[in-house]
């Protein structure tokens, strides 16, 4: 069986490459197929901003809009609440360029399918000290505080909150990421998948730490003095990443 790009999205000659590299693959069960690395789309909504939102659903907070007619860049996608849209009814959730997520129903890429890569996600933390919140939901609880400034020199209380806790129980972000490195949590090699622990040494000593949005994007404190979103290597002294287990925490 083959897929079919519906170009009813536009005119023939809009299909994007990405697309043309995935319709000429046969679809048989059980195989995986590789994707583009971004793709570019536009947005229609026949006049209607589109919420750009911290997770793939309309109950994920919506931290900003992009315009009707606007180009973004597809940097993944992933499953989430079924939208009816635009471009008819999907389940397909793309990842931004700027870190937050659209429903495809109301983007243009030219298929009515997936164009790019699917998001990956941060393995599952012990089960002897699971958090209260996925990663979704302690991404979206980052999302409701972007631009906050009450966190600054709190990355580590940030982090453990976000993920439902009261606390990290670790005095320093140096002190976790060496906890994380020392008993062989820490990552050094690949991008942070969604939902990860990015942990980086600073000029003080007390290190820092951020929450991965996947795709190379971090969303964290002292982003511009307050909570934002930046690229993985912004910030100076990468470590590397981890799962979000956090075992002092409370």
């Amino acid at each position: 069986m083959w897929k079919i790009v519906d170009v009813s999205r536009g005119p023939a000659a809009a299909v994007t490459a990405a697309a043309l590299s995935v319709v000429l693959i046969g679809a048989v069960p059980g195989t995986a197929y590789a994707y583009a690395d971004s793709a570019t789309g536009t947005v229609n909504t026949s006049g209607t901003a589109l919420s750009v939102r911290s997770g793939p659903g309309t109950g994920y907070a919506a931290w900003r809009t992009v315009s009707d007619g606007s180009t973004v860049t597809l940097l993944c996608q992933t499953t989430g609440q079924s939208v009816t849209g635009t471009y008819g009814t999907t389940t397909l959730w793309d990842l931004l360029s700027n870190g937050g997520m659209v429903s495809d129903a109301y983007v243009h890429t030219g298929s009515d399918g997936q164009v790019v890569n699917s998001c990956a996600y941060v393995g599952a933390e012990p089960s002897s000290k699971t958090n209260p919140r996925s990663a979704n939901g302690a991404i979206d609880w980052a999302f409701q505080r972007y631009r906050s400034t009450a966190y600054e020199n709190l990355c580590l209380a940030f982090v453990a909150q976000a993920y439902g806790w009261g606390g990290s129980g670790w005095n320093t972000a140096e002190i976790g990421g060496d906890w994380e490195s020392s008993h062989g949590y820490l990552n050094t090699s690949g991008i942070p998948p969604r939902g990860a622990l990015v942990w980086y040494h600073n000029a003080v000593g007390s290190g820092h730490v951020a929450i991965s949005l996947g795709e190379g994007k971090v969303i964290g404190t002292s982003v511009g003095g307050g909570v934002g979103v930046a690229g993985y290597l912004d910030h100076g002294s990468y470590r590397g990443w981890s799962v979000a287990y956090l075992p002092a925490a409370w």
